[in-house]
């Protein structure tokens, strides 16, 4: 992309604990403007190859458009030297120290310097907000903001933080090892605890820059509920787009070029002072599956009503209650394999799950929907259960049905505890992901229950059998939050 543009030099910078980082410096052509640059500093992913090079495209985009551009590689990932802390203290310090760097160092408005980032570099985004007060705005993309939940999300072990971020190939100080022991001896409230001290949610209160969250509602290892939150919860400027993309998530082409749109006039209007009609549009940005188009809204909070359906004997999910008494069904949690326990699991990234313990799945099915009906927001899964053993997870997927029998995942959530009484009745909620998704007349909607999902969560290992009731005096359901 245009040599003639831009310049790009390699830099390494100094940490306050003699460790040096691993940095590409882009500048524009042309003469300085008054009082320096626009600056944009990126922070990558956390990943096997994750270092500054991944951010390259992006930053001479930028570079193109005007604007500085630094890209680090975070210490102990790529040729930055030192070891990696996770998201730790050690981090925010580096961070706090190339922001100064920049600063002091290139030439940069005082008053304009953004940090963006995805995933890891998301959450070096939200730690500049908190942590670093020059900096102009952020735009963290792509990150959890309670790390709690990242590693034990509603009593369950997170797939996607066991067998990616603890598997990463990176010179870590040691914190990897230690998630795998704590989760094997069920220190999991330890590790809750560990994780929470990251989260930017505890922090929230502490930003006053303008805030630009990106996130993709199919995140897999990182669901947008909590992103939510931290959006509702942040007092400074704000903007919110959720849409495409995420861990493992679903990309699309066109729903990238609106969100890379809005991220540049987001860009140029705190940092060029532009007037790029940013802010005279609606603060949310949400995505409308399963298409792409972006839809503005004003909250995802406001909508127009529920709809609650009930749980049926015969496998239906209907608008009116069940009557009377009638028999429960079961989820069953049934090792084929007594050898193959978490230790195992954890070990071979679940890859003998599937052969070692059965999945046993409980479907209901709605009539054909009259017309259309939009989803907005997290749908709630109440069941009503019997189980035998302390130890109970159970989980909800909601599907779209086409006429011809395709069923598309609309949303999912779980539930999983380890303290159930045995033979005590109980009800569970289980939260399902924010969504917002148009299901066509004529499609009906499906409900499994199921005891496990390994795209998700680690199972349980243990034996059991939870009885589910759908009937007058228990009624299961389903609520839908509509727009």
């Amino acid at each position: 992309m245009g040599a003639d543009l831009f310049s790009e030099a390699q830099s390494w910078l100094l940490m306050n604990d003699g460790v040096r980082l691993d940095a590409s410096v882009l500048q524009p052509a042309g003469d300085r403007p008054d009082g320096g640059w626009p600056s944009v500093l990126l922070v990558h992913g956390h990943g096997d190859t994750g270092c500054k090079v991944s951010c390259l495209p992006r930053a001479r985009q930028l570079a193109t458009r005007g604007y500085l551009v630094v890209a680090y590689s975070v210490r102990g990932q790529g040729a930055s030297e030192g070891l990696s802390f996770h998201m730790g203290p050690r981090e925010i310090f580096d961070l706090q120290d190339v922001v100064g760097w920049m600063l002091r160092e290139c030439p940069v408005h005082a008053q304009r310097l953004a940090v963006c980032g995805s995933s890891q570099g998301g959450w070096h985004a939200y730690m500049a907000a908190i942590h670093c007060p020059q900096v102009a705005t952020v735009v963290p993309e792509n990150i959890f903001t309670d790390f709690a939940s990242f590693v034990v999300r509603h009593g369950c072990l997170n797939r996607w933080f066991f067998t990616r971020t603890m598997r990463r190939r990176i010179m870590t100080a040691g914190f990897q090892e230690l998630t795998r022991q704590w989760a094997q001896a069920g220190e999991w409230d330890l590790l809750r605890a560990w994780m929470h001290e990251r989260s930017p949610l505890n922090f929230v209160d502490r930003i006053r820059c303008p805030v630009f969250i990106v996130h993709g509602w199919h995140d897999v290892g990182m669901p947008p509920n909590e992103v939510v939150e931290m959006y509702e919860r942040v007092e400074a400027p704000k903007k919110l787009y959720l849409g495409a993309g995420g861990h493992d998530g679903i990309e699309d082409e066109s729903a990238k070029q609106v969100r890379e749109d809005l991220v540049d006039r987001w860009l140029d209007h705190w940092l060029k002072g532009e007037d790029t009609g940013i802010l005279e549009e609606a603060p949310i940005t949400a995505v409308r599956r399963p298409g792409w188009e972006p839809v503005g809204l004003q909250s995802l909070s406001d909508s127009e009503g529920q709809r609650r359906l009930h749980l049926r004997v015969d496998g239906r999910l209907t608008g009116t209650a069940p009557d009377g008494p009638t028999l429960p069904s079961n989820i069953n949690n049934f090792p084929v394999d007594p050898t193959y326990g978490l230790d195992r699991a954890l070990r071979d990234d679940m890859a003998g799950v599937s052969s070692a313990l059965t999945r046993e799945e409980v479907v209901f099915d709605s009539d054909p929907v009259d017309e259309e009906l939009t989803i907005l927001g997290s749908s709630v899964i109440r069941l009503h259960i019997l189980p035998n053993r302390p130890e109970v997870q159970v989980h909800g997927e909601l599907y779209d049905v086409s006429p011809e029998g395709e069923a598309t995942l609309i949303s999912r959530g779980h539930v999983g505890t380890q303290s159930a009484e045995p033979g005590c009745h109980r009800a569970i909620d289980i939260e399902a992901a924010t969504i917002h998704y148009q299901i066509a007349a004529g499609h009906r909607l499906r409900l499994v229950v199921a005891n496990y999902n390994t795209t998700f969560a680690y199972p349980y290992f243990a034996h059991s059998c939870t009885r589910l009731f759908h009937d007058d005096e228990r009624p299961s359901s389903v609520t839908l939050p509509l727009a």
